[in-house]
Order: C-alpha cells, then structure tokens, then sequence
C-alpha cells in the first residue's frame, strides 16, 4: 500500500509531543466501533464510506479534514483507515453497506499498542 506524504505531513501536525493519546489508533477505533454501534453503513464507492460518516468523525475529533458538501475530497487519513479495514478484513462490504466482521471485532478486543502496531506495519 502506498502512503500519500501529505498524511505524514497531517499526522506531525496533530502530534502534541506532552499527550499519551495517539489519535492514529484513536481514530481507527473509533471508526470501527461506530461501525459495531450503527451494524452497517452505506458505501457510497468502491470501498468508500458514506461521507456523512467522515462528517461526523471530524466534528469528533476537530479535525475538519472534509470539505463543504458539493466539493468534498477524500481526506488521505479516510482513505488510510479503509484500506487498512478492508485489508485486515476488519469490515467487510456488502452491496452498498459496510459491516464489521469477527477480525473487527477480536481487533477492538487488543490493547492500544497491539492496535496500533497494526496500523504502523502499514506505514513502515
């Protein structure tokens, strides 16, 4: 998988240096639990969630990685966070709906480090 530079250049940016969160790994989670809580989403594209399930994850973090509706664009972060899903079989697609499988849920049961050492094995 290749890693778009300008998701580095985001993530360095989030980095506060004085804070044990890892918002990498918080984000994840969170995408698959919300997921788990939903039990499906639309896709709206080939492995693409809906982007009012991205509208909702920025208000949660303040990220604002999407843009006004009518013009938006995947955020490099979104698009990171599917690929991994999708790839680890986390979730699973079904038409136009995106579910969480068994691998997603046993994922959610690791710790934070386990969670977040899968996440990097894609980065380096």
């Amino acid at each position: 998988m290749n890693v778009d530079i300008e998701l580095f250049q985001w993530l360095n940016r989030q980095t506060d240096l004085n804070s044990s969160q890892i918002d990498l790994v918080d984000g994840f989670v969170f995408m698959l639990r919300k997921i788990k809580q939903h039990g499906s989403i639309r896709m709206v594209g080939n492995k693409e969630l809906h982007a009012r399930f991205w509208r909702s994850h920025d208000r949660a973090f303040g990220y604002h990685l999407m843009k006004k509706k009518g013009r938006q664009q995947r955020a490099h972060l979104y698009q990171f966070y599917c690929e991994i899903a999708f790839g680890e079989a986390l979730i699973k697609a079904d038409g136009h709906i995106v579910t969480l499988t068994e691998a997603g849920e046993a994922y959610l049961q690791q710790s934070k480090d386990k969670q977040l050492d899968l996440l990097f094995s894609y980065i380096w």
